[in-house]
């Protein structure tokens, strides 16, 4: 009788997971759509990278050349803690209604001498940077 029972238990058992299964599929309808446009990505901007070279060759003529001193100040803010970087990388960028962001990656150097990784992003218009964040 003992073997019987365990075999009963594990039978039970085993149409148990099997029914929960079958009802997850027919439920299960998966994630829903995205209620939110995905954006058209874009190549990177010339203006863009101009400023992004300079910001890595550490050139602060060119960078006063292409940048008013509101986008320094904000260049600036967005680097915060790196004062050397190191390294830039573009991450990507989206157009939307005639203007472009365009994302980067910066590495460098704090002053206690870490190393430290930002995130930035240059507004695009008109073939000149309009704005950072």
């Amino acid at each position: 009788m003992n073997e019987s029972r365990a075999l009963g238990t594990i039978l039970l058992f085993a149409l148990g997971l099997v029914a929960g299964v079958v009802l997850h599929q027919v439920v299960d309808r998966g994630p829903g759509d995205n209620p939110y446009p995905a954006l058209p990505k874009s190549e990177e901007p010339a203006a863009a990278h101009d400023v992004v070279q300079a910001i890595q060759s550490d050139d602060p003529r060119s960078l006063a050349k292409l940048l008013s001193s509101d986008m320094l100040t904000d260049l600036d803010s967005a680097l915060q803690p790196i004062v050397d970087v190191r390294t830039t990388k573009f991450v990507g960028a989206v157009e939307s209604e005639g203007r472009l962001l365009s994302a980067y990656v910066a590495t460098g150097k704090t002053t206690d001498g870490s190393d430290f990784v930002v995130g930035f992003v240059l507004r695009v218009a008109n073939d000149q940077v309009v704005g950072v964040n």
